[in-house]
């Protein structure tokens, strides 16, 4: 009785488009919000120039207005400031000239620092159209983020969110990284958190310039208008 006949497996274009993805290295982008801190800005700066990366500080305006030296320091070193707002307050909770109030007052703050490209994130990520419309009259592009390891839960330290963030990088193609360079947790573990990353790679750590407003500003309108 004669065998069965095997059939041959053809490979598709899509597959080998989809396998030559999968070699290419990740693209991360790195932010760091709530600062500046003293010692723990600073700390994580150094860590940044030992492992020759550049990161994106979305700064608080109170804090630029009492520490300028730091974020001076942060420009210096060639990194990108955002503004996250004058005193982290949520948003949407406000009324619309109060929004107006807590990002230009911090954007004429980072004026100092760096003129032009002006991107803006807002605190706790709470956003709608009106505050994403006042942003844009005022000259910012909003920025948000698709990986959040919760750096801030005491729950979490250090081995928790460190473990989440991998997580969370390893299953997407390109991400941009929240973590808080105002907590001494995040400042103490962050050449750890910055060397396990590198050994999951391929990846790559993007300029701080090419990140972009994404569809991640879109996706907030849904629950929070």
């Amino acid at each position: 009785m004669a065998g069965k006949m095997k059939i041959p497996r053809f490979s598709s274009p899509f597959d080998a488009r989809k396998r030559d993805a999968e070699k290419l290295p990740k693209r991360v982008w790195l932010t760091l919000d709530d600062g500046p801190e003293p010692g723990h800005t600073e700390q994580i700066l150094k860590v940044l120039d030992l492992h020759r990366i550049k990161a994106t500080f979305f700064v608080i305006g109170e804090k630029v207005a009492a520490h300028p030296a730091i974020v001076q320091r942060v420009f210096d070193a060639g990194h990108r400031i955002g503004n996250h707002t004058f005193s982290h307050r949520r948003l949407t909770e406000l009324k619309p000239a109060e929004v107006r109030q807590e990002i230009e007052s911090t954007g004429s703050l980072i004026s100092a620092f760096t003129p032009g490209g002006k991107i803006f994130r807002p605190p706790f990520g709470a956003l709608s159209r009106v505050v994403s419309e006042i942003a844009d009259e005022l000259g910012h592009r909003t920025l948000l983020w698709d990986v959040d390891p919760n750096d801030w839960d005491p729950h979490r330290q250090p081995k928790g969110w460190i473990r989440s963030a991998l997580r969370e990088v390893r299953a997407k193609r390109d991400c941009v990284i929240l973590t808080h360079d105002s907590l001494p947790t995040t400042a103490e573990n962050f050449d750890l958190f910055i060397t396990l990353l590198k050994k999951a790679g391929p990846i790559t750590f993007e300029d701080p310039a090419t990140l972009r407003a994404t569809d991640l500003a879109l996706q907030a309108f849904s629950s929070t208008d």
